[in-house]
């Protein structure tokens, strides 16, 4: 932790941890080691990176302003410069990560989206279910996932909401009845990317915010206008002589 300008101070948020990552991965049980998941530890990397490079760029930022032999000016830049490199190598890593996890979380939502297959059948299916009440819509709905019968599940499944009569809410739910039942394991896994996802969002908020904090103050940026005005003018200079 250090001061900066204006009193404010330059830390590490406790959310730039591979912990907050690691806490959702899949836990072994009993004798059973679960297999490694390439996107979770994709992730769990992603942020090892940022948090130790969070803790450099506090550690520079201690010792550089601490230093008294150069002008401050001159160690804000310092500062300035390195925050912005930090930047860039942890959001290199981190986007690859997030887009790794992204496209997983894709594939699996696409891949249990509704049983596989096209039945000639289908339209008459969804055209009946269409014509019934709510309520005994509802129950042959219920009648056929108990049954396993996917034909009458896959109807209704693959088809757009308007096509079947029932509400996005009754869809969304035998949905998912139907993934938790028949995907038990990718959905639990789905879970598991999701939260990981939300805790890599919110970790590469607080990463930008130091840099931020770390590039963007008052005295940084005045410190760098007047740099540049100075080589300018040296410039000038030097194509005059």
């Amino acid at each position: 932790m250090a001061i900066i300008d204006g009193g404010r101070k330059l830390e590490v948020s406790p959310s730039i941890d591979e912990r907050v990552i690691d806490h959702h991965a899949e836990k072994q049980i009993g004798n059973v080691v679960p297999q490694p998941d390439l996107e979770h530890l994709a992730l769990s990397a992603a942020l090892k990176l940022a948090r130790e490079e969070a803790q450099a760029l506090v550690n520079l930022h201690n010792a550089v302003l601490a230093d008294a032999s150069q002008p401050r000016a001159a160690a804000v830049i310092q500062v300035a410069t390195a925050a912005q490199k930090t930047a860039e190598r942890v959001a290199a890593r981190l986007v690859a990560a997030n887009t790794k996890v992204d496209t997983t979380i894709a594939a699996i939502e696409k891949g249990t989206f509704a049983p596989e297959g096209v039945s000639q059948f289908d339209d008459a299916l969804r055209s009946s279910l269409k014509a019934m009440a709510p309520a005994e819509r509802a129950k042959e709905i219920a009648d056929a996932l108990a049954a396993n019968d996917m034909q009458l599940v896959g109807a209704v499944l693959r088809a757009p909401r308007l096509l079947t009569g029932m509400t996005a809410v009754e869809l969304e739910a035998l949905r998912h009845r139907f993934r938790e039942q028949h995907f038990p394991g990718e959905m639990k896994r789905l879970e598991r990317l999701k939260k990981m996802r939300a805790a890599s969002d919110v970790a590469g908020g607080a990463f930008v915010k130091l840099v931020k904090e770390a590039s963007d103050t008052n005295f940084a940026n005045g410190a760098i206008a007047a740099r540049s005005k100075r080589e300018s003018a040296l410039a000038a200079h030097q194509q005059e002589a």
